[in-house]
């Protein structure tokens, strides 16, 4: 994290490995206040750690690019993220599609009787893919 006090070298990449450092040390850093409030019984501290650290790191996310000469991300990140991304959701699809309709099939039937969260839990999977279907034919129309 301190590598950018030391004195500059003909490193391209050095910029690069700073900044995602500093922005994974602070998404980390929110995550495990988050879970130690929870563990402590002190959800509020912990809630207010991970959102300070959530809005810091996004910031810092959003504004880097924008504020400095240094490329920050290049075309393996993009695609990196393209992957993981698609896997991410593909999974999700792949569990949805399992899981979904024996809960509706099981409810039908009387045999179980799923709490709200697990209906919030559908909601949500389905809106983000309603939401990447958007943004995915926003982006291809461009």
């Amino acid at each position: 994290m301190f590598d950018s006090i030391t004195s500059k070298t003909d490193d391209p990449g050095r910029e690069r490995r700073v900044y995602y450092r500093v922005v994974y040390a602070i998404f980390g850093i929110a995550i495990v206040g988050l879970l130690a409030g929870i563990a402590l019984g002190q959800e509020l501290v912990g809630t207010i750690i991970y959102c300070g650290g959530a809005w810091i790191g996004s910031g810092i996310t959003f504004l880097a690019p924008k504020l400095t000469d240094v490329p920050l991300q290049d075309e393996r990140d993009t695609e990196l993220y393209n992957r993981a991304s698609g896997l991410t959701l593909g999974v999700l699809f792949v569990l949805g599609l399992s899981v979904i309709p024996a809960i509706y099939v099981l409810e039908a039937a009387g045999q179980i009787d799923p709490p709200p969260e697990v209906n919030g839990m559908i909601l949500l999977a389905s809106g983000l893919f309603l939401l990447w279907g958007a943004a995915y034919g926003i982006v291809k129309r461009r």
